[in-house]
């Protein structure tokens, strides 16, 4: 039991097994969800799978009002292969709600097909999300740009409303690739007309790389590290970009 005398030493374990049975995941959208205003916080746990492809996130939120934590969470040897459009291995569709990861590991994560990424936040409301990703690694992640060029293996996020994104307690990004995209390791959209906040304290982000499509007109290949786009005009004097 995790904070008492009793609990486990070292993180427990969960293994997806999904048997390369694609009937397991018709009708779901997680394998583990959490709808209308749900608390959900994950500690001390190393999620793993078998040889198998996924077509949904491991971790859903959606609705407002709902929460995530995660806390010393690895998500090791991942394979994610949306079939209609990008997903992340954690997805979060939802606005007026705080999402909070704290030393987890992300590592030897591939998604193909459709593309998606390791985290990916999705501002569908018209409330903000406030996001803390704090000591967090993020290694080895490989991930296909969708059909908008957009990428971050690591990390995607819509920022409207008002929401915020900060980044701290060393950080590291190591090996993340966008192919056919922009955004090696972190891809950010940002409605600037709105009180935003995108600010990375500490991190280090190392031999990340967005590669070129180079059979599409959009232009691909940019922010190996990060890739930073929005709407509307920035005003310096904020300072809400840091």
């Amino acid at each position: 039991m995790y904070g008492t005398p009793s609990q486990i030493q070292g993180n427990a374990e969960m293994k997806i097994m999904k048997n390369n049975d694609n009937n397991k995941e018709n009708g779901k959208v997680g394998w583990i969800s959490a709808f209308e205003g749900l608390q959900l916080h994950l500690y001390c746990l190393n999620i793993i799978m078998d040889n198998s492809q996924l077509l949904i996130p491991i971790i859903y939120i959606q609705d407002s009002d709902s929460s995530l934590e995660l806390n010393t969470i690895t998500f090791s040897r991942i394979n994610l292969s949306p079939t209609t459009e990008s997903k992340g291995i954690i997805q979060i569709n939802v606005d007026n709600s705080q999402f909070i990861a704290q030393s987890c590991i992300f590592q030897n994560i591939d998604i193909s097909s459709k593309g998606g990424n390791a985290i990916r936040i999705l501002n569908n409301g018209s409330y903000p999300i406030t996001s803390t990703i704090k000591g967090c690694q993020f290694n080895n992640i490989y991930s296909i740009g969708d059909s908008s060029c957009r990428g971050g293996s690591a990390i995607y996020m819509e920022s409207k409303h008002g929401s915020k994104l900060v980044i701290e307690d060393s950080c590291q990004f190591y090996k993340c690739i966008i192919d056919k995209g922009n955004g090696g390791a972190i891809y950010i959209d940002i409605d600037f007309t709105s009180e935003f906040l995108f600010n990375i304290n500490d991190a280090l982000i190392q031999e990340c790389n967005a590669k070129e499509n180079t059979s599409s007109s959009s232009p691909t290949g940019y922010g190996g590290g990060i890739f930073l786009t929005g709407s509307g005009d920035y005003d310096s004097s904020t300072n809400r970009l840091d």
